[in-house]
């Protein structure tokens, strides 16, 4: 694994790490296996680098927002070039539940590596071609959960971790979001949230509500992102990518290697894998990940467990002007994580 793996997960051979590479390069995964929820925009299961990597999911997206006209266990994203109305799909909608689940738990085909190769995503879908409704949202987090949605069969392999890469909600944590966040944090789940790209604009819901590991963006050189939100409230900052840097050396090209789909000549669509993971909706991936990998050694341990550990899995990014009150810490592995 080690010699291909990517710039933000570190660097072998006495090479020279990326600034900002979180350092579990070397990290081998603990006996127990983590279950990490991706809610997003559904998944393509037969991508290579997610072969033997995903659990049973759910498409969450309810009948009036869904092409299909009903929920269902196909978690399988919106076709490329669907329609919801007038409203065209964007390409990179399809893609996305993919490449983020790949940053989860990525088997190292093709050179795309998870931090955590040996944790199992389930797929939750919660948007496609239409927009996503907060109640879906909602009922996504909590079958993620284990806890019981109405209408739909209980999830068997209920999260330790939820990672949503989506932001731009509420400049304020909604009630009923923020009861079932608490919720979670009782059943030791650890919900994990994109800052959101809105340009140095303070946090919007999810990444708000009280216990929630809110991340944002920095590049390879351990600076916070021009795209990333910038708030005192941001619990960690990670490798997120953006554009190329200067630099001659592995991270200069400053994007994450993601399980995509892209098309050929013939128009076919076919799996591939490059660097092109940019967005606050890469960095939180990373960040699961990295906790899955700490939970596959301590999978008894909760949200503030990993807060009062936290001086261990974090660095000073470099501070920026334009939020004094912003103390950025790097996610970064100071420590093996199967000790104490």
């Amino acid at each position: 694994m080690a010699h291909e793996s990517p710039w933000h997960l570190g660097a072998t051979g006495g090479q020279v790490p990326a600034p900002a590479a979180i350092n579990t390069v070397d990290e081998k995964p603990g006996p127990y296996r983590i279950v990490v929820a991706v809610i997003d925009s559904g998944v393509i299961a037969g991508h290579p680098s997610l072969e033997g990597q995903l659990l049973p999911g759910y498409d969450m997206v309810s009948a009036s927002q869904n092409l299909r006209k009903k929920r269902s266990p196909d978690f399988k994203p919106d076709e490329r070039g669907a329609k919801c109305g007038s409203r065209l799909m964007a390409d990179s909608f399809r893609t996305h539940g993919t490449e983020v689940a790949s940053l989860v738990a990525g088997n190292g085909i093709d050179g795309v590596f998870g931090v955590n190769p040996s944790a199992k995503v389930v797929p939750i879908r919660v948007f496609g071609a239409c927009a996503m409704s907060r109640k879906d949202l909602l009922d996504a987090i909590s079958w993620a959960a284990g806890i019981p949605v109405p209408g739909v069969p209980e999830n068997a392999n209920p999260a330790k971790i939820i990672n949503l890469s989506m932001g731009g909600g509420s400049s304020v944590c909604n009630p009923e979001l923020q009861a079932l966040i608490d919720r979670l944090v009782q059943k030791k789940i650890i919900f994990v949230a994109a800052a959101g790209n809105n340009f140095h604009k303070p946090l919007p819901e999810p990444a708000n509500c009280s216990g929630v590991i809110s991340v944002g963006s920095i590049n390879a050189e351990n600076q916070i992102e021009v795209y990333s939100a910038l708030d005192p409230r941001t619990l960690l900052y990670a490798p997120g990518g953006g554009a190329a840097l200067p630099a001659d050396a592995p991270w200069g090209v400053n994007k994450l290697k993601v399980a995509t789909y892209e098309l050929d000549f013939f128009g076919k669509e076919r799996s591939s894998a490059r660097f092109s993971g940019v967005g606050t909706s890469f960095a939180a991936p990373v960040v699961a990940g990295f906790i899955s990998l700490w939970l596959s050694h301590n999978p008894d341990k909760s949200l503030e467990d990993f807060l009062s550990n936290k001086a261990r899995f974090v660095r000073p990014a470099l501070p920026i002007e334009k939020c004094a009150r912003c103390i950025p810490l790097g996610l970064f592995n100071a420590d093996r994580m199967g000790t104490p």
